[in-house]
């Protein structure tokens, strides 16, 4: 099989994106909690409200930061109609469409910058009109030479897998036979304009789970596609990987920030869990349901002791339930990590403060000195005062 194409997906910043604050707040994002992201985000869209072009494209860079790249999309198309010269807007919107799976969109798009670069419609810097269309060239073959590969390995996964069937149909295949199956049909998910594959996939892997409930390869992939489609079953499955294989490559994975993992997309898929599950538990009208995902968080926290998010979340969900003595020992915990962010030294605060109002005190003043713009540090001053009111 031919080695894979190398396809550029740089994103591409010029001097307008890099000024002011905008550095700043795009590198807060690369490390940013949930809520923090929010509020991010939310400056960067305000500022693109006002109808500029080098506004709206850094808004759509803060989505691509966070991994919201379907969203980035429609802004990109925004700043390329305020601004339609801008040939890193286009090529950015190329990387963002080939990152979702949509590669036909991605070639159309380069196709359209190559015609208004022969145009002399487009600027780069100092690169004179041949510089900018032989750029932009060379994204296009880079892409075309990548399509044909993409092609010939689906073409092979799908002989694979129709391969595969065939042995289970006939009663020969072995779990391990299930488990490459079930890969080669999530392989071929990856590609949007491909074939949907999920579903047969995850019959797939029930189907294995039922005859070795204890195989890690099947466990693996099956937390994998239950995260995807948000079965109730995926923390069922998570427990019994961590019993069969408690250094199982994916827990090690997802126990990283799943930003810098070898599998990123496995690693955002519990994140993802974990952070629905949050939203579930501080939410005490919902109750049962936000009991249920006490007990979830939990059981996640078990598998993932040293994820300081997690913690983060855990910690503030059990000060909402009222679980003092529990959410001031991960407290204790997270005050003993190196760098606390803005919201951890806010969430902090207020477990602390019921008990130690000094050191609360202590936290407020540091998510003060760490607020990334007035908003969070207004935030910081209302807390301050609802806090006050409490104590009297």
């Amino acid at each position: 099989m031919m080695r894979e194409p190398r396809l550029d997906l740089q994103w591409l910043l010029d001097d307008h994106d890099q000024s002011g604050d905008s550095p700043a707040l795009l590198d807060q994002l690369e490390r940013a909690t949930p809520e923090e992201a929010e509020r991010g985000l939310a400056v960067l869209a305000a500022r693109a409200a006002d109808g500029s072009a080098t506004a709206t494209h850094l808004y759509a860079t803060g989505l691509v930061t966070v991994g919201r790249v379907d969203e980035a999309i429609p802004v990109l198309r925004e700043a390329i109609a305020r601004a339609p010269e801008r040939v890193e807007f286009r090529l950015n919107l190329a990387a963002a469409y080939v990152r979702v799976g949509a590669v036909d969109l991605a070639a159309t798009t380069l196709d359209a910058a190559i015609a208004a670069a022969e145009a002399g419609q487009l600027r780069l810097a100092d690169a004179d009109r041949h510089q900018i269309r032989v750029a932009v060239q060379r994204r296009r073959d880079e892409l075309t030479a990548w399509i044909a590969w993409r092609d010939e390995d689906y073409r092979m996964l799908r002989m694979r897998a129709d391969m595969l069937r065939e042995r289970t149909r006939l009663g020969e295949a072995a779990t391990a036979d299930r488990v490459q199956l079930a890969n080669a049909l999530l392989t071929l998910r990856k590609a949007a304009d491909i074939e949907d594959t999920l579903a047969e996939a995850t019959g797939v892997l029930e189907a294995a789970y039922a005859i070795e409930p204890g195989n890690v390869g099947v466990l693996e992939r099956l937390l994998y596609v239950y995260g995807v489609t948000h079965d109730e079953r995926f923390d069922e499955v998570l427990r019994r990987l961590e019993q069969a294989d408690p250094n199982s490559r994916v827990l090690r994975e997802f126990t990283r920030s799943g930003r810098d993992a070898d599998d990123v997309e496995l690693a955002a898929t519990l994140r993802t869990r974990t952070t629905e599950l949050f939203k579930t538990a501080v939410d005490l009208e919902q109750r049962p349901e936000a009991d249920a995902a006490m007990v979830g968080l939990r059981e996640i926290l078990k598998s993932f002791p040293a994820n300081r998010e997690y913690l983060g979340m855990l910690m503030f969900a059990e000060h909402i339930h009222g679980e003092s003595v529990r959410a001031s020992a991960i407290a204790e915990k997270l005050e003993a990590s190196r760098d606390l962010t803005h919201s951890e030294h806010f969430n902090m605060a207020q477990v602390f403060w019921s008990h130690d109002q000094p050191r609360g005190e202590r936290h407020l003043l540091a998510a003060y000195d760490k607020a990334a713009d007035d908003g969070e540090r207004r935030d910081v001053d209302e807390l301050r005062a609802l806090l006050a009111q409490w104590r009297r």
